[in-house]
């Protein structure tokens, strides 16, 4: 006799969402808490997290008290780099706080034991058509944003290291060049030497690789995940609106009476519109956790291209040889973070309209068979079209939608801003 042991596939278990878990763990950013009981190593990654949390927010206050300082002897090409690291630290900070809420981990762990596509794609073959069509999608998210991710960091560090070569500073301290120093991806306010001294100068560069791998998890890493959240969003509008246009029409059998037929059609009509009914509210309930969790985040992030944008090309504006080297790998990590997430949102706009989605279900609804239905089922109908015109969206700080549009106007903005002081310069 033997015996048959069955195992259902979790969605942890899925090789992106492994990815991404051990990303995020290597921040602390991972709310492992909620999947398990407290064991050493997730108490080992709490302090971890407390630890990196303070270093952090001690480096940005070193990286203020040293702008201040050195804000009467250097121009603002030499300074504009430090602005910029300003601001991705305050946006880190921000981001790694994230765990600290119980909103989040709450959303994570709805996400991972219910909302995953995973958990729904035997319902149907329409789920589990779905389901493979967006497990592909973020398969390939992962390995993009995770290469991405990786080519910034190299590309922060390296540039630095590129100018110290250039400058001959990588020699014996008799043979540099005088007066010039070691340059830095982020300065901090150090009681060591650190733009003179080799040893200081390697210590603070370690540093830096770490808190820059850090910026890179906080960044692309919490990005990575908001995008599987959103295209899983987007395969449940998919799958929702498919059953409601694959919805089941009366059929005549010639073995049963008229009102019988008609009655075992309202009692599946019934059941479907329930099914439909209680969908919905699952999406609308996760879609309103995930704005009411990231709508701080996203709205920070807007913000902080827009500043970002502004303060590079600002910088990059005297289009001299340090100049492009400095910020042009910079400028273009930046915008392309920008264009990845509005091209993404502006997908899932695009697909189920989150500005106007009741212009979209509401037609769908509409269309349901409601004419050859009885009064109950009319009256469900009625309620599941109510139902689908309260709007649902997913926006920046709850005001402003991402998308092309935001985009479009922060990257026009910015250009102008550069256009603007280029020609008060040449005056």
């Amino acid at each position: 006799m033997t015996t048959q042991i069955s195992f259902r596939e979790r969605s942890l278990d899925l090789d992106y969402m492994r990815a991404i878990r051990l990303y995020l763990d290597t921040a602390g950013h991972w709310p492992n808490e909620q999947f398990g009981p407290k064991t050493m190593r997730t108490r080992i990654l709490y302090i971890y997290h407390k630890l990196m949390l303070t270093i952090l927010v001690y480096a940005e206050i070193s990286a203020l008290c040293l702008i201040r300082v050195r804000m009467t002897t250097l121009d603002f090409i030499d300074l504009g780099q430090d602005y910029l690291s300003i601001c991705i630290s305050f946006v880190m900070i921000t981001r790694m706080t994230l765990i600290l809420q119980g909103k989040f981990c709450s959303l994570i762990k709805n996400f991972v034991s219910k909302f995953h596509l995973l958990e729904h794609k035997h319902e149907s073959e329409l789920a589990a058509k779905e389901y493979r069509k967006v497990d592909k999608m973020c398969r390939i998210a992962t390995l993009f944003i995770l290469l991405q991710c990786l080519f910034g960091q190299v590309m922060f560090n390296a540039v630095p290291i590129y100018v110290n070569v250039q400058a001959g500073l990588f020699t014996d301290r008799a043979h540099r060049p005088p007066n010039v120093t070691f340059v830095h991806s982020v300065n901090y306010y150090f009681i060591i030497d650190q733009y003179e001294d080799a040893i200081g100068y390697t210590m603070v560069s370690f540093l830096n690789a770490y808190i820059s791998y850090i910026c890179g998890v906080s960044f692309c890493g919490l990005d990575l995940l908001i995008y599987i959240i959103v295209f899983h969003i987007l395969g449940h509008f998919n799958i929702l609106v498919a059953k409601m246009r694959n919805f089941p029409t009366p059929l005549s059998c010639p073995d049963k009476s008229e009102e019988s037929s008609e009655r075992e059609y309202n009692e599946e009509a019934f059941k479907i519109l329930k099914n439909l009914i209680q969908h919905d509210q699952l999406i609308k309930e996760f879609l309103n956790d995930t704005s009411n969790t990231f709508d701080i985040t996203l709205c920070l992030c807007l913000l902080f291209h827009v500043i970002s944008g502004c303060i590079s090309l600002l910088a990059i504006s005297p289009m001299t040889a340090e100049a492009l080297t400095r910020y042009g790998p910079l400028i273009f990590i930046l915008y392309t973070q920008l264009i990845q997430m509005s091209v993404i949102f502006e997908l899932i706009n695009s697909k189920v309209r989150l500005r106007n989605l009741s212009n979209t279900l509401s037609d769908e609804v509409y269309a349901l068979p409601w004419e050859v239905m009885d009064e109950r089922n009319r009256k469900t109908v009625l309620l599941f079209l109510v139902n689908v015109q309260q709007p649902s969206s997913l926006k920046a700080g709850g005001l402003v939608p991402v998308g092309v549009l935001t985009m479009s106007q922060i990257i026009r903005n910015s250009f102008s801003y550069f256009l603007m002081l280029r020609t008060l310069g040449n005056v």
